[in-house]
């Protein structure tokens, strides 16, 4: 799967930047991949948060936001972004940089 120039690989479990490697923990990686395989709809945190540390599971509030803050600084200046509708969670989606805006 690809956005932008951002290439998921499911099967080595590895994502590609303008063909380098991305070096992601497995958190990292995971925080990624989910809004990429549900592209084109919302995902709130809640929904993230869930998915990556299980539902139910007492985490902190801002562990969502300091995993998508490493991965905004890990792709900047890529042709993808990590775009946020504020009041319903973050991230809402992938998208090229050269789609229009939310």
């Amino acid at each position: 799967m690809a956005v932008g120039d951002l290439l998921l690989d499911t099967t080595t479990r590895q994502f590609r930047l303008a063909e380098a490697p991305l070096a992601l923990t497995p958190r990292e990686y995971a925080v990624l991949e989910y809004p990429i395989l549900k592209t084109g709809r919302t995902v709130t945190k809640s929904a993230l948060s869930g998915s990556i540390f299980g539902l139910g599971a007492e985490t902190d509030p801002s562990a969502i936001e300091i995993y998508v803050h490493r991965l905004r600084k890990n792709i900047d200046g890529a042709a993808v972004e990590i775009a946020t509708l504020r009041g319903l969670g973050e991230p809402r989606l992938w998208r090229s940089r050269d789609e229009p805006g939310p």
